[in-house]
């Protein structure tokens, strides 16, 4: 892999890990435009690894102050919004990984993904928007299974969540902050799960992978702070237009022109 390739890659995989436009749906995207195969098992590692890093260190205050308490009511409604995450994500991994790299359901997932974020700004509340930490069980077993249905490659985990947590009637700043929270143990057992498979001669430390993987984090960073700052004053609907475009774009190529897919 070449360092441009490595450098793109990275500020792909951080820039829309976070917004709501598909991490994975974007790599896919990339790689098809430009012909790239998956490097290497262990640059999909480092990738994760620089946006974990990246959400650990603009959340640090709220996970300290979730790790100093670990019985707080936050946390328990985290750990319920994992577990379906978890399950799905072990259950159905085999039969969706195929799927995941050819990239076949692309654009109809984009599709999905701009039509939830426009319906979710769609809807009128009538009651007070809640806390995170005052939401219902329920609704957080119902995000945890909506970010387990990003298991799809363009069906994207912060989108689906933040709709899932804003559909509920949680507060728009503190539905972001907590898909963000969300993504801590997914993205942290993601990485550790797929180091089990990168066989020991593999796992080297390139420069050119490490330079991606800072990108990555750098831009992921950037990402987080863009979206805490933006969905007090601003609206979902762009995010939602540009994918519901993307995905009649892929989609039209899929079903006639072929040239990427």
């Amino acid at each position: 892999m070449s360092l441009f390739h490595a450098l793109l890659l990275g500020a792909v995989q951080g820039l829309t890990e976070f917004l709501p436009i598909s991490s994975s749906g974007h790599l896919v995207l990339v790689q098809h435009l430009l012909h790239l195969q998956g490097d290497s098992l262990s640059f999909d590692v480092l990738l994760h690894f620089g946006t974990l890093l990246a959400v650990v260190v603009a959340l640090r205050r709220d996970l300290i102050h979730l790790l100093t308490r670990p019985f707080d009511r936050l946390v328990g409604l985290l750990i319920i919004s994992t577990i379906p995450t978890v399950a799905i994500g072990l259950i159905f991994e085999k039969t969706f990984e195929s799927i995941f790299h050819s990239g076949a359901t692309l654009g109809i997932e984009f599709i999905i993904t701009g039509t939830m974020l426009l319906y979710v700004e769609s809807l009128a509340h009538h009651e007070r928007p809640v806390l995170a930490r005052e939401m219902k069980y329920h609704s957080a077993f119902w995000i945890g299974m909506a970010q387990g249905a990003a298991i799809l490659p363009a069906l994207s985990r912060s989108g689906l969540t933040l709709c899932t947590a804003l559909g509920a009637g949680i507060e728009r700043k503190d539905a972001v902050r907590y898909s963000f929270l969300l993504s801590v143990p997914i993205i942290l057992g993601a990485t550790v799960f797929e180091l089990k498979d990168i066989p020991q001669s593999q796992f080297v430390l390139n420069p050119i992978l490490l330079a991606g993987m800072a990108v990555s984090g750098i831009t992921g960073y950037i990402a987080i702070r863009f979206l805490l700052r933006m969905i007090e004053r601003a609206s979902l609907r762009p995010f939602g237009y540009y994918t519901l475009v993307l995905g009649a774009l892929i989609l039209g190529d899929q079903l006639v022109f072929h040239a990427f897919f």
